[in-house]
């Protein structure tokens, strides 16, 4: 038994280490070249590798050479079991300002490997506060929303979109 706990025990040492010792910086790059393919560019921003996360500052974000936004900080945790990137005080292009209120205030996204089929997403900000979930599977998004009383007065033409369930939230389901 004492043979076993010490394999597990030197198992998850190396484990640890190996999270903790991986460039996270050069995997994030290789992320942003796959990125790129897709039309989608990060730029401006500055890569700190802080042992179990990496964290950026000041990203741009552009799809097909149009800056879409801003962001002040993103920390990405890559535990190998548990995934998440987290990002605060993110600022839309003025050209989003017809459809929605352009700060986000936080996103978490979220995936798990005991969950492997799902993506999770959490939002708040002036539009109010939004939880998504992504089905790889199925290729199914829904997104469920509580509007800020700021969404519901100025932007009636995105919520149009939604469909409003018992509780006053509003729901999107789009399969691509």
């Amino acid at each position: 038994m004492v043979r076993i706990l010490k394999l597990v025990s030197y198992i998850l040492f190396f484990i640890l280490a190996l999270i903790f010792f991986i460039s996270k910086v050069s995997v994030y790059y290789y992320v942003e070249k796959k990125l790129e393919e897709n039309k989608i560019v990060l730029s401006h921003e500055n890569a700190v590798d802080s042992g179990l996360s990496l964290k950026l500052n000041e990203a741009s974000i552009s799809y097909k050479a149009i800056e879409s936004a801003t962001v002040k900080n993103i920390d990405i945790k890559m535990l190998l079991l548990y995934n998440s990137i987290s990002a605060q005080d993110i600022e839309l292009s003025s050209m989003a300002s017809s459809f929605v209120p352009l700060h986000i205030k936080t996103l978490d996204v979220r995936y798990a490997f005991f969950n492997p089929l799902n993506i999770v997403a959490q939002a708040s900000g002036e539009f109010g506060e939004a939880s998504g979930k992504l089905n790889i599977l199925d290729k199914n998004i829904t997104i469920l929303l509580k509007p800020s009383k700021l969404m519901l007065n100025q932007y009636r033409t995105t919520l149009n979109n939604f469909r409003k369930n018992k509780n006053g939230e509003y729901e999107y389901v789009k399969t691509f």
